[in-house]
């Protein structure tokens, strides 16, 4: 059946459809198949950025859509239409359920191509929160920020400002069940991590990804069974020199006001010996992308390392278990 011309026309609107800080339009950006590390501070938050598998199942049609959809979220239309290419309307509305923002809205409704809008908040409300987040978020992601900054000074720095951010919410006992939707969206855990600077495994956990896509760092949320506790867990695998290597923000969240290295940049077989069952990842993560192994043992040079600090370069001082002290540079990848 022939679309009428005013379907067309909004066709070619989502085209040119835009996701800037706010929701207001600009010249769209395609997002890339794959995110190259940006080692100089950003200067915006980009609230499209999706994990690696996401952008490896999506279209660059798909990517305008969803870019298209997040705009209208913030911006507070009442409706939108778009015209997803190799995936669904509910696909997008799926993966913007991802979204530190979509805690926003308090409903949904699908209609054809169109999807409205129901806002949990007033519209200042919503200004306020998506500022803060966007505020503290920049912040986090550029933290200690130097032009000469390699990969891995990026995602060490960011590592250091997480656990410093945020700390463990021992007065808080609910939804640690795996079967709790929060280890799989957001919902508003990382705004009430940021706003009242505490959380659970997953408040870190998103934090941390939000901060590593932004600065173009491959990274997913993954979670399991701590079976010492028989409580689920969640935390962070990234990609580092093409690798992949699990970290965990939460259990080196900071004590003495020193972040630790000792759950950073482990194997798969290292997180076993955590006693952590890891939920079948092809489960909640597209086959699109391709296997995910974190294999390499590199890391292994700074593990049990209880105190990591910047001191400038590319050096960090570090100590161990004993106290023994070290300076540790990334460029060589060595102590010096």
């Amino acid at each position: 059946m022939k679309k009428p011309l005013i379907a067309l026309l909004i066709a070619v609107c989502v085209l040119l459809g835009a996701c800037t800080q706010g929701g207001s339009a600009s010249q769209d950006v395609t997002e890339p198949t794959e995110y190259s590390a940006k080692k100089t501070a950003i200067k915006e938050i980009d609230h499209c950025v999706l994990e690696p598998d996401d952008r490896a199942r999506l279209s660059e049609k798909d990517m305008k859509a969803f870019r298209r959809l997040t705009e209208a979220m913030l911006a507070r239309w009442d409706e939108v239409s778009i015209y997803p290419d190799t995936v669904t309307i509910n696909d997008l509305l799926d993966l913007l359920r991802e979204s530190p923002y979509y805690y926003f809205l308090s409903a949904t409704t699908v209609e054809g191509n169109s999807i409205r809008f129901t806002y949990a908040y007033p519209p200042k409300k919503q200004a306020e929160m998506l500022a803060f987040i966007d505020g503290r978020m920049l912040r986090i992601a550029n933290h200690e920020s130097s032009p000469e900054d390699n990969e891995l000074d990026v995602i060490l720095k960011i590592y250091h400002a997480v656990t410093h951010e945020i700390t463990y919410d021992k007065e808080r006992t609910d939804n640690k069940e795996l079967g709790s939707p929060l280890f799989i969206y957001p919902a508003d855990e990382i705004y009430k991590a940021l706003r009242y600077k505490k959380s659970l495994c997953y408040g870190f956990a998103y934090v941390m990804r939000f901060a590593l896509l932004q600065r173009g760092i491959d990274c997913f949320c993954v979670f399991g069974l701590c079976t010492t506790r028989g409580d689920g867990h969640e935390w962070i695998i990234f990609r580092y020199d093409d690798q992949w290597f699990h970290c965990d923000p939460t259990w080196d969240r900071v004590t003495d006001d020193y972040t630790k290295l000792v759950q950073f940049g482990k194997t798969d077989r290292e997180r076993e010996v955590d006693a952590l069952e890891m939920t079948d990842f092809a489960t909640y993560h597209d086959p699109a992308f391709g296997k995910v192994e974190c294999t390499d043992t590199r890391f292994e040079l700074v593990r049990g390392m209880t105190r990591c600090t910047y001191i400038g370069g590319h050096r960090y001082y570090m100590t161990d278990l004993k106290n023994k002290e070290y300076t540790f540079d990334t460029e060589t990848f060595s102590f010096v």
